[in-house]
Parts: C-alpha cells; structure tokens; sequence
C-alpha cells in the first residue's frame, strides 16, 4: 500500500525539509544569540525563514496524503484532505487580508 517506492518519493522529501527546517531555526537562533549590527537581520532572516517552513511541512504533508488516496482510490479521505486544504487557505488568507 502506502510502503510501494512512488508514495515515499515525497515522505523522504518532507523529512529533508524537516531537518532543514531544524538547521534554518537553529541556526538563526544562534546567530541571533551571539551576533549584533549588521548580522542582525541575517538572524532574524533565517528565523522567519525556518518559521516559514516549520508552517509549510504540515500543508506538504496533507497534499503527499490527498495524492497517495487519490492514487489508491480512496475517495472519501482524499475528500477529507481536501476538505482541511481549503480550511488552511481559508484561514491563512483571512488571516492576511483581514
């Protein structure tokens, strides 16, 4: 089922972005802590960035869901992931437009 090669293509790809995501948010928290002046906003850059990508990793991982029932017909879930797809942009552009 969800262990055949094409369906951990993209797992394999969140999990790099998750250890991305801990290098980003580490690493600007560090800079943060013991670099001032100009450096500054190169800190507070990466961690808005690793902040970024924290938030983006769930909404990837929802979509890797919606593609893997769609492939094995599984209507219903696929629905399901769909349905919290539209939650999530509604909610992020009301959040932003509002």
């Amino acid at each position: 089922m969800t262990n055949h090669p094409e369906f951990s293509v993209l797992k394999r790809g969140l999990r790099l972005a998750l250890m991305a995501t801990s290098a980003t948010l580490a690493m600007g928290l560090a800079l943060s802590l013991f670099v001032s002046g100009p450096a500054a906003p190169v800190a507070e850059a990466l961690l808005w960035l690793g902040l970024g990508m924290l938030v983006a990793i769930p909404i990837l991982n929802v979509i890797n869901v919606v593609i893997i029932e769609c492939r094995l017909k599984e209507w219903l879930f696929a629905a399901a992931g769909v349905a919290v797809l539209v939650l999530l942009a509604y909610t992020i552009a009301a959040k932003i437009w509002l």
